[in-house]
């Protein structure tokens, strides 16, 4: 069987630079197809070397490479305005592509994200998405699917959708296919950081392709995006109502100002959720952790965003060579704790901030 597959995750508990990575892939390698089973409440940004950023909550970031394909399968959960306010903003980028959906995509509605607001106290964005794969887990006659929605999309967004099994096109491609996570491995409801203050579904691997339809026999390679201090959402929500977002495991919280102290660096390093716009709580490595969510994964490789965190030096470094001590350091032990080569290195935001080892 040809092995084709390319599957990029998240490594810790989000906000890892996901996108950055897929957006890299996908121009780099020329993908044929990607694919992914986003649901709203998780962002996903690319920032072109123009400094030009292209943010994401449905479309796979692989819309920045004209050449490829773009599928959303029947793992995504989609609130509509934000495909279509998708489909508008990037139609330039888009072109003449369509988005090929899978009819069994669920569809998020405000009943979903009043039932969130009302019940939900641990770690959530509230955008619904919880609500609505429980819903379509439990069958409910008022489930609605993409296929069911269809005619409820203005005419441009009917234009720029095609439903379809989006498994077969999968299926049917020799060339190269990227499937793009969300959220992250230590979000995983099952295999995540304390329960309940994890995402509503699993983020691993296998996870992935199975919302994509496609034999883990063809997968070719697993890459794992980390950073060198994981994240955490913001205790602070966007509904008016604080809530516990969990800790890591263990790990010490920090500040930013103690990581820019860290990293010798002026520049504000404070980060704010892509969906909430809340400031991200930040921690100290827990090696642990990547241990055991690489033994989950087990990933051909491991992409380290963020180096600049560890040694501001490293900022837009594009040599190997070049990197400061600490953060080769770092990387050696990352290397050497999970027995997976650091593959790519991510030195700023843009597209070329980035050392490729492959």
């Amino acid at each position: 069987m040809n092995k084709n597959v390319t599957i990029v995750l998240d490594g810790q508990a989000g906000s890892c630079g996901k996108g950055k990575i897929s957006g890299y892939i996908a121009q780099k390698d020329n993908i044929e197809i990607s694919t992914n089973n986003w649901s709203s409440n998780a962002g996903h940004t690319y920032v072109k070397n123009t400094g030009e950023k292209i943010v994401v909550s449905h479309l796979p970031m692989a819309i920045i490479n004209s050449n490829t394909k773009l599928c959303l399968n029947a793992g995504s959960i989609i609130t509509p305005e934000i495909l279509e306010n998708e489909l508008i903003k990037y139609k330039d980028i888009l072109g003449e592509r369509k988005v090929y959906i899978h009819p069994r995509a669920m569809i998020i509605k405000e009943k979903h994200r009043e039932l969130e607001r009302k019940l939900i106290r641990s770690g959530s964005t509230f955008k619904g998405c919880g609500a609505a794969l429980a819903e379509k887990s439990m069958r409910l006659p008022q489930v609605e699917l993409v296929k069911d929605f269809y005619n409820n999309f203005s005419d441009y967004a009917k234009s720029k959708i095609e439903i379809t099994d989006t498994s077969l096109i999968l299926a049917s491609s020799q060339s190269s296919i990227l499937v793009e996570g969300a959220q992250g491995a230590d979000l995983d409801i099952n295999y995540g950081l304390d329960y309940p203050n994890v995402t509503s579904r699993q983020c691993n691997a296998s996870q992935l392709i199975a919302d994509a339809g496609i034999s883990p026999f063809k997968v070719k390679d697993i890459i794992m995006v980390i950073r060198p201090y994981p994240i955490r959402i913001s205790n602070k929500t966007n509904i008016g109502v604080d809530i516990y977002s969990g800790d890591y495991a263990g790990s010490k919280e920090l500040t930013w100002e103690e990581i820019k102290k860290r990293c010798n660096t002026d520049f504000e390093l404070q980060e704010y959720t892509t969906v909430t716009k809340k400031v991200r709580r930040v921690f100290e490595m827990n090696w642990d952790r990547l241990k055991y969510n690489v033994r989950i994964n087990n990933p051909t490789q491991i992409a380290l965003n963020f180096a600049q965190y560890i040694d501001w030096n490293a900022y837009r470094c594009n040599n190997y060579n070049d990197l400061p001590t600490k953060v080769k350091d770092f990387i050696h032990r990352v290397e050497e704790l999970t027995n997976t080569p650091v593959t790519m290195i991510g030195t700023g935001e843009r597209n070329c901030d980035i050392i490729d080892l492959r």
